[in-house]
């Protein structure tokens, strides 16, 4: 049979549960900011501009939404998640907005959600670590997923294991992670193992 491995997984949403579908070269060359942390550079900027920057960066998640798709393999994989009763989290830095359409599109529901509404955003720690309250789960019992060094920093730094999820044509990211899958079939091996009857 199947037994799990950890007692709860914590998805980033673009280009981990979801297709890469944002381009963040497109959102940096409009805003005028040069190479480095987006959601940081903006929020350091005067309150006009950076209600100004936002309403750019929500226009381009608009568009994304459009073309929206699931990672293949995504919905088994939460589905066995639920079967074998592992809580399931969401940490985004895309708004509620995105969030709420993803849920619906697909049908996905999560066992706690952490968007940019939140008062800090990944790499920041206090992401996971909200999730981990909620959970009442010790960190060593949680898998952090994401395809970008901000998943992987804030999950290593709240104390949970960290998988990178690459996608091919994209940075990689392997050598900060604890494991690295290419599919949700690979990701589901990581989750579960195979025990003998």
């Amino acid at each position: 049979m199947n037994a799990r491995v950890f007692d709860g997984v914590i998805f980033d949403m673009d280009g981990t549960l979801t297709r890469p579908s944002l381009d963040f070269a497109a959102i940096r060359r409009e805003l005028n900011l040069p190479a480095g942390d987006i959601a940081h550079q903006v929020q350091a900027l005067p309150p006009v501009e950076q209600r100004a920057a936002w309403a750019i960066i929500e226009a381009h998640e608009a568009r994304a939404r459009a073309d929206q798709a699931l990672q293949p393999g995504a919905e088994d994989l939460l589905r066995d998640c639920r079967q074998r009763d592992m809580r399931v989290g969401l940490i985004t830095r895309n708004d509620a907005t995105s969030v709420a359409h993803l849920c619906e599109r697909f049908g996905l529901t999560f066992d706690a959600v952490v968007t940019r509404e939140f008062p800090v955003m990944k790499p920041h720690p206090d992401t996971v670590r909200h999730i981990l309250e909620q959970w009442a789960l010790p960190a060593d019992r949680v898998l952090m997923v994401g395809d970008y060094v901000h998943d992987l920093d804030c999950g290593r730094a709240a104390g949970t294991a960290t998988c990178f999820f690459f996608n091919s044509g994209h940075t990689d990211y392997s050598a900060q992670a604890d494991f690295v899958v290419r599919s949700m079939d690979e990701l589901g091996c990581i989750l579960w193992e195979v025990s003998e009857p």
